[in-house]
C-alpha cells in the first residue's frame, strides 16, 4: 500500500478537478503514513507539502457565489462542489483547512434546492459529469450528511431518494442511498439497500449492474466505484463484514501504476481502503521489542512510541541467525 501511495505524489496543477486527482490521493496517503510506521519521513514531508500547495490551489476556485466549478466561475457546480466538501472533510483530518469556507460552501450547496425534494443540476458541467437525477441528488445528500449537516433539513430529499431506490436497478445510486441512510440514522432503510448490494456482488467482489455515476465513468472505473461505495455502506455494519473483506481485495488487486481507474474510482478505492484499515487497526500505543534468536536474547530492547514513523533499526543477524533457527520478536 505505501509503495502505491508513494507513486501518487504528484504536483497538484490545473482546474479544480485537475489538482483534485492529485491532491484528493494526496490527503489519503497523509492518513494512512500518519496510522502506519516504517513510513520515510521524507515521503511524508513530500506528500504534505504538495497537499499543502493543493489546497492552497483549490481554494482560489471558490465561486463568488461560494460554491465551487472548475474554474472558479459562477455558478458553482453543485455535484462538484459536493465532491470538493468531501474533499476538504477529508483534508481537515491531516491538516488545517478553513471550517467556515466549508461551513459556507455546504450551505450554498443545501441552497441549492429545487423544490421538488431535490437539486438544482445546472447545465454548466465540463468534462464527462452527468446529469442524471438519482446519481446527483444521492452523492449531494452523501456529502451533506458526511461534512455534517443535519438530517433534520432534508426530510424531504431523503424521502424523494427512498422512492428512487424502491424504483432503481443501478447499484451506484443503491450504494450511496446505503450510505446516506446510514448516516441519516434510518437503519432499516440502510440495511434493506445494503441487504440489495450484497445479492448484486460477484464473486470477484466487484458489484454488478453499475449502470452510470455522477463522473459518467465507464468499464473498471465505474465498476471500482460503485463497488468502493458498496464498501464503505457496508462498513457501518458487521453483519457485511465477509462482503466488505471481498470487495476490499477487488480493489487492492486492481490498483495499476498506483491509481485505481478515473479520479474518482482512485478518490473512492482509497478512501474504502483508508476506511478499513483504521477498522482493522489497533490502537497505538508505544512499546518495545526484542529479538530472540533459538531462545537467546539478541542486542538490547529497541523502544518506540506511539509517534513513531521511522522503521525500527534491529540487531545483525548475519552471523547470530544460521540457517533452520527459530526467531522470534
Amino acid at each position: 500500500m505505501t509503495g502505491a501511495l508513494e507513486r501518487m505524489i504528484q504536483e497538484p496543477n490545473g482546474c479544480f478537478e485537475q489538482t483534485s486527482s492529485t491532491s484528493y490521493p494526496l490527503t489519503m496517503a497523509q492518513q494512512y503514513f500518519l496510522t502506519h510506521s516504517g513510513v520515510a519521513p521524507k515521503l511524508i514531508e513530500s506528500s504534505r507539502e504538495k497537499l499543502d500547495k493543493g489546497y492552497k490551489q483549490l481554494v482560489g476556485f471558490w465561486c463568488p457565489d461560494k460554491g465551487y466549478e472548475w474554474f472558479g466561475e459562477n455558478p458553482g457546480h453543485e455535484a462538484l462542489t459536493a465532491f470538493g466538501l468531501l474533499h476538504f472533510n477529508d483534508m481537515a483530518k491531516v491538516r488545517d483547512v478553513d471550517q467556515n469556507m466549508i461551513a459556507i460552501t455546504r450551505g450554498w450547496l443545501l441552497n441549492q434546492k429545487d423544490g421538488t425534494s431535490g437539486f438544482t443540476r445546472k447545465r454548466r458541467a465540463l468534462h464527462s459529469w452527468i446529469e442524471d437525477k438519482d446519481c446527483s441528488n444521492a452523492y449531494i445528500l452523501w456529502a451533506l450528511l458526511e461534512t455534517g449537516q443535519n438530517q433534520s433539513d432534508l426530510k424531504a430529499e431523503l424521502a424523494s431518494l427512498k422512492t428512487a431506490c424502491s424504483k432503481s436497478e443501478n447499484s451506484y445510486v443503491l450504494a450511496l442511498a446505503a450510505n446516506v441512510f446510514a448516516l441519516a440514522g434510518d437503519n432499516a432503510e440502510a440495511k434493506r439497500l445494503m441487504q440489495r448490494l450484497a445479492a448484486l456482488q460477484m464473486e470477484n467482489g466487484a458489484m454488478s449492474k453499475v449502470t452510470s455515476s455522477i463522473v459518467g465513468s465507464g468499464g473498471e472505473s465505474l465498476e471500482g466505484e460503485g463497488t468502493a461505495l458498496a464498501a464503505l455502506a457496508w462498513m457501518h455494519d458487521p453483519q457485511f463484514s465477509g462482503n466488505v473483506e471481498k470487495s476490499v481485495k477487488y480493489l487492492a488487486d486492481s490498483c495499476k501504476a498506483g491509481r485505481y481507474g478515473s479520479t474518482q474510482a482512485t478518490v473512492l478505492a482509497l478512501r474504502t481502503i483508508v476506511n478499513y484499515d483504521k477498522q482493522k487497526s489497533r490502537t497505538r500505543a508505544d512499546g518495545k521489542l526484542r529479538l530472540i534468536v533459538d531462545g537467546q536474547p539478541i542486542g538490547d530492547w529497541v523502544a518506540f512510541s506511539k509517534s513513531s514513523q521511522e522503521a525500527l533499526k534491529l540487531p545483525d543477524l548475519s552471523e547470530a541467525a544460521p540457517v533452520n533457527t527459530m526467531l522470534k520478536l
